[in-house]
């Protein structure tokens, strides 16, 4: 990978979409400095609280298989049942759980799994903010693969850990910058590039805004079927 053109291409997409303001919290939509949906446009401050940074862990594991739009109805059902509350939701039962997060999806195994995560949060003391598990005891936390750990770093953590998701994979390949047999790692590795041997290229505010653009441009134009007229980054298909 051409770490300018790779550059050139995240520049492209600013352009064309604006910033993203990622990760949305969703029971915070409204409130000054969030729109409508729970995003915050060029305010990195997020999370601010254990609150939202529950949030953000709790919206990375509904997101799993399922579409955004049914993980903010889960969010709103939990919010109302004090389930966004880490202390409740430990204490709730799986099938109590289950039955509350249905719209998200896959709700029994999801269930689970926010019930491990919690437990684990709530043991390392993680929530308070002041200090975030290693990618390697995320890892081994039941249910937590390397695209829902890094989504958790990067939005819930602010740690400088590039997501690779279905997404990215699909953009990557139709750039023929990749076969679609790489490993999640090495292509976590062409994002990691070094400016010189002392600075960092990217930073966290750069993986989390890069990363929810390449989310938004495969929304719009790099679909299943894609839709290149008007496409920003197109001229860089089938180029190195």
């Amino acid at each position: 990978m051409n770490e300018r053109k790779l550059d050139l291409i995240y520049r492209r997409l600013y352009s064309h979409y604006g910033p993203r303001g990622w990760w949305p919290i969703r029971t915070r939509a409204g409130t000054p400095g969030f729109d409508t949906k729970g995003y915050h446009k060029n305010d990195f401050s997020i999370p601010q609280s254990s609150q939202d940074l529950f949030e953000i862990i709790v919206g990375a594991i509904l997101t799993q298989n399922t579409t955004w739009t049914n993980v903010e109805k889960t969010l709103e059902s939990m919010k109302s049942q004090s389930l966004l509350e880490p202390s409740y939701l430990h204490d709730t039962k799986t099938e109590d759980l289950a039955s509350v997060i249905r719209s998200s999806g896959y709700y029994n195994q999801k269930a689970k799994k926010l019930k491990i995560i919690t437990s684990f949060l709530l043991q390392g003391d993680y929530l308070n903010n002041s200090h975030s598990p290693e990618r390697q005891d995320l890892l081994a936390v039941w249910g937590i693969g390397p695209e829902t750990a890094d989504s958790i770093l990067l939005y819930g953590f602010n740690k400088p850990y590039f997501i690779i998701d279905t997404y990215t994979k699909r953009i990557l390949r139709r750039l023929h910058y990749i076969t679609g047999n790489e490993s999640y790692n090495e292509l976590q590795d062409l994002f990691i590039i070094e400016k010189n041997d002392n600075e960092a290229m990217y930073t966290v505010r750069y993986f989390n805004e890069y990363h929810a653009l390449i989310v938004e441009h495969a929304k719009n134009f790099c679909k299943k079927k894609p839709v290149c007229d008007g496409c920003p980054i197109s001229e860089f298909c089938g180029k190195r």
